[in-house]
């Protein structure tokens, strides 16, 4: 698993996942990831994270944001 904060976590549904980057023809390749048994992936590309909504309580941000007041 990488130190290195994600630029983008994705909660999904499903154990198969497609990414193109979201940036049109700034984005990359259309690639199909497939979640590992501990419910995410990292795209190759992008470094966007996929989590999947049964996992996302698992999921721990790395480096937390300040709250709202």
């Amino acid at each position: 698993m990488s130190t290195t904060q994600p630029p983008e976590v994705i909660y999904v549904d499903s154990h198969k996942v497609g990414c193109n980057g979201g940036g049109g023809a700034l984005g990359h390749p259309m690639v199909y990831l497939e979640l590992g048994q501990d419910g995410e992936v990292e795209c190759g590309y992008c470094d966007r994270k996929f989590v999947h909504k049964d996992h996302a309580h698992e999921y721990a941000d790395p480096s937390p944001r300040p709250e709202n007041h």
